[in-house]
């Protein structure tokens, strides 16, 4: 209980718009605003020195000091965007058109490694960005959907964005080791062996296509005699495309350790 002679309420500026999430982590809130992410202290404050060292004392204040995190960046008007893992959290940024992290050394804007230049088209004109944690992959999924939709996940392990999929979910969440999605009202298991890969809300199997990027020194004309690729037996590929050639041929695997024809 709280006295009614004590303030326990705390105003953050109003400048950087209203507040759209609250999270608590530890002994922290974390705070997003529109154009800006704050961290405030529970129960204890900060003094700061004349040098600028810190040091953190017990307080009777609920919320103690309000200490922004560095960079122009907000959560927009888009909270469903969020998503946790440890002590990582992942949220989007539709005013700067980025894709963000938070973790402890800040604020990181993920959407730069690769993806900069698409989302900057692809991120403002949406009115819905979806965002979840796949426990069962790893990854950060986001869904972009509007007049044209996209859903894609990031990679921490390669610092990069893997993959795009066929599904655009009105929410998503993990639960011990899976991942589900909603849709229609119905909860959907991702990644499950009774569903063929690439079948989505019972809407039939889109097949995979695997498209290559490569701008490392690109002034530079480079030729690549092999593509390595690792993964389950029994696959194939309908065609082979490049710039310069076009095998129509069917490319098989291989089925228990022997090659055979199609």
């Amino acid at each position: 209980m709280f006295s009614v002679a004590e303030n326990i309420t705390k105003s953050v500026d109003p400048a950087y718009g209203s507040i759209q999430k609250l999270y608590a982590e530890d002994t922290n809130l974390i705070i997003f605003q529109e154009e800006k992410v704050s961290r405030a202290l529970i129960d204890k404050d900060a003094i700061y020195s004349a040098e600028g060292g810190g040091t953190v004392t017990s307080t009777n204040l609920v919320i103690g000091q309000i200490v922004p995190y560095g960079g122009n960046y907000g959560i927009s008007t888009n909270p469903e965007s969020f998503a946790v893992y440890g002590y990582r959290k992942y949220f989007t940024d539709k005013r700067n058109n980025a894709v963000l992290r938070l973790s402890a050394d800040g604020i990181t804007e993920i959407s730069s490694y690769g993806m900069k230049d698409w989302f900057r088209d692809n991120l403002e004109n949406k009115t819905k960005l979806e965002g979840a944690w796949d426990i069962y992959k790893k990854k950060y999924v986001i869904s972009l959907q509007g007049n044209e939709s996209y859903t894609l996940s990031f990679d921490e392990s390669i610092k990069g964005w893997v993959s795009f999929y066929t599904y655009y979910p009105e929410d998503m969440v993990s639960l011990r080791n899976n991942f589900y999605s909603l849709k229609n009202n119905k909860l959907w298991q991702h990644n499950s062996e009774l569903v063929e890969r690439g079948n989505f809300y019972s809407g039939g199997v889109t097949k995979s296509s695997i498209k290559f990027t490569m701008n490392a020194q690109p002034s530079l004309v480079k030729n690549f005699k092999t593509i390595n690729y690792e993964g389950t037996n029994n696959w194939y590929m309908d065609s082979f495309v490049t710039d310069y050639e076009k095998v129509t041929d069917e490319i098989v695997s291989f089925k228990d350790g022997e090659y055979f024809e199609a």
